[in-house]
């Protein structure tokens, strides 16, 4: 008999950027990991919410560990409202599964809910990772509504906090100290630092294939184009530095803002604007190579931002709103980058200036942030949840997982 820990994960789907998380976890011998969906959105069903229509990352999600769907995987969202998703047989999996441990990420729909108490119905551990942050200020009723959900929720729960802001929203919710663990959000960043190296010596070649021609140096953004991520905003600082300085702005991504974007550029005549549209993840690498700064000037619900984790692993010295999640952990103003109100395109504008105008400034802010961008990878992620699950079950529970990866090791 097994004496694994049975560790199921449940998200809304599949995002190419966890599954190195996952597959980590399903090689620890002493977890029986398990992804549970709702969605084949981002695998199998390309993404669609936000970005103006269809978009494949052209990453494989799924390989590596052991995933379920639930029935309406196929037409389900990736989310959305409450109500968004609906599906009963999550209480059914999680309830045949005996799961010693269910990790929820997320909670704001109906299926994550019954996931989560039909796990605290059979007396089983939750834990539960949830992005949000108190940056964006949300109405007094809401919270209201919410008090007492989340107070069930998360009683007795760990929770799996991504950083600095996001732990201050557990706390604010009641969570106390023992009960909660850094889950660092990581991407692949060794594998990007490499992409970056092999990229470097042909920058200027990069540079023209997205029709850059400016000898100056390159503010790229990469992000849907939403409001939420004020891309005009962005442009409109862009065009206050560009009429002073020779630099320019290279827009990756798709979304509803692009024809005004585009719009702005014709109607103010703002010279050095390229869009490179929706790029998969192994063609963004060649956006950030070709680049010399990375902006990110999102004004609410930017809980993280990972493309700022992104950006740093190619050495990129980062302009952040104050709006962004990662930007107290990542962003040190004037050592890894630059932090600017996200309200105030003159401050924002001054910002990317600081760093069109001195390569040494770059040079030094985008080497820290590269340095600090190390200690927040996937294997550090995987030991936090390791070490949250341990919590989560107990001491004796994990010590009867521990000798069969021991004796493993000893061969």
């Amino acid at each position: 008999m097994s004496h694994r820990v049975r560790l199921a994960l449940f998200a809304g789907s599949p995002m190419y950027y966890h599954a190195p998380l996952y597959r980590r976890l399903a090689a620890d011998d002493r977890l029986d990991f398990t992804a549970i969906f709702a969605s084949r959105a981002g695998a199998t069903r390309p993404l669609e919410e936000g970005y103006g229509g269809a978009v494949d990352w052209g990453v494989d999600a799924l390989g590596g560990y052991r995933s379920v769907f639930l029935r309406k995987a196929d037409r389900n969202p990736t989310g959305g409202s409450t109500l968004a998703l609906r599906d009963l047989d999550v209480a059914s999996v999680i309830a045949r599964g005996r799961f010693d441990v269910l990790w929820l990420h997320g909670y704001h729909t109906l299926t994550h809910l019954l996931a989560a108490f039909t796990q605290k119905a059979l007396r089983r551990a939750l834990m539960v990772r949830e992005d949000q942050t108190l940056l964006h200020t949300r109405p007094a009723w809401k919270s209201a509504l919410k008090r007492p959900l989340l107070a069930a929720l998360l009683h007795e729960s760990i929770g799996l906090y991504v950083g600095t802001e996001n732990r201050r929203w557990f706390e604010a919710w009641g969570v106390p100290p023992e009960r909660l663990v850094h889950v660092p959000y990581a991407v692949d960043t060794p594998v990007l630092a490499a992409a970056g190296n092999a990229l470097a010596p042909a920058r200027e070649s990069l540079r023209a294939e997205f029709g850059i021609s400016s000898a100056g140096p390159v503010i790229v953004t990469v992000s849907r184009l939403i409001p939420k991520k004020q891309p005009l905003f962005l442009l409109e600082a862009f065009r206050r530095v560009r009429a002073r300085h020779a630099c320019a702005l290279l827009i990756v991504g798709s979304g509803e803002l692009e024809p005004e974007l585009r719009a702005k550029v014709e109607r103010d005549a703002i010279p050095d604007v390229s869009f490179a549209g929706f790029l998969s993840q192994g063609e963004v690498a060649r956006a950030y190579a070709a680049a010399d700064v990375f902006a990110l000037a999102s004004r609410e619900h930017e809980t993280w931002g990972f493309v700022v984790n992104e950006a740093m692993s190619f050495g990129l010295p980062v302009v952040a709103s104050e709006k962004v999640g990662c930007a107290a952990d990542l962003v040190h103003d004037g050592e890894t980058g630059l932090v600017a109100p996200h309200d105030d395109v003159a401050a924002f504008a001054t910002a990317l200036e600081r760093l069109v105008v001195s390569a040494p400034l770059r040079s030094r802010l985008g080497q820290a942030g590269r340095e600090r961008i190390d200690c927040w990878n996937y294997d550090a992620a995987a030991a936090a949840i390791a070490h949250a699950v341990a919590r989560a079950v107990g001491k004796r529970r994990w010590n009867a997982a521990e000798p069969r990866m021991l004796a493993q090791e000893r061969v």
